[in-house]
């Protein structure tokens, strides 16, 4: 006498899911990057075309932070950031387009103050995002690019200073820095366009399909 029969379980991969944020975070991370690589080449733009294009530049990355910070904030299975992590994508979004004119108004245009009082800023908000996404479950080596991207620029950034100090008087060797420093930049951001794009990757999942 046989007993009843058993239900055939099997398991299935979920089809995967996208985030709208953060394919638009990345879209637009990788927008900002082609406008400053188009102001940084030579042309005959005037002033006025090069502040609009810088202008649009950073209101870009900008909106690909409030973004990636929606996106990094809800409850699915791309990825998700920690708390401080997502209030500080939302200040440096507001900080970019907004700190360093308010600095140059409160100080006088010869201080350095706005300069070290800007970077100072950024470096801590930038500080706190890569620290979120290295405690994150973006997969590897993903998640190491934003840190990377940001020693890149830091150090790109302390040499055009100590170039400007004094310290070095070649010209050349001035321009040289300065349009590596625009490089890297660039770079640094078209590779968080790709991992934002990666992040909009739901986490791969299963599910169980039962059969009589």
């Amino acid at each position: 006498m046989s007993g009843p029969d058993l239900p055939v379980i099997g398991v299935e991969d979920a089809s995967s899911r996208w985030s709208t944020w953060w394919l638009a975070s990345g879209a637009l991370f990788i927008t900002s990057a082609l406008l400053a690589a188009f102001r940084s080449l030579p042309g005959t733009l005037d002033v006025d075309a090069l502040a609009i294009i810088s202008t649009a530049s950073t209101l870009a990355f900008s909106l690909a932070l409030v973004a990636a910070g929606i996106g990094a904030a809800r409850r699915d299975d791309t990825l998700r950031l920690s708390r401080g992590a997502i209030i500080s994508l939302f200040l440096l979004a507001v900080w970019l387009p907004v700190g360093p004119p308010l600095l140059m108004v409160s100080f006088d245009f010869t201080s350095a103050v706005p300069v070290y009082v800007n970077a100072l800023v950024k470096l801590g908000l930038c500080g706190v995002i890569v620290a979120g996404v290295l405690r994150s479950s973006l997969a590897k080596p993903w998640r190491f690019i934003p840190a990377i991207a940001l020693a890149a620029v830091v150090l790109g950034s302390l040499m055009e200073v100590a170039m400007m100090s004094g310290s070095v008087s070649d010209q050349n060797a001035m321009i040289l820095v300065s349009n590596v420093l625009i490089l890297t930049c660039i770079l640094a951001t078209g590779a968080l366009g790709a991992v934002a794009l990666r992040a909009a990757r739901a986490r791969a999942g299963s599910v169980a399909v039962f059969g009589g």
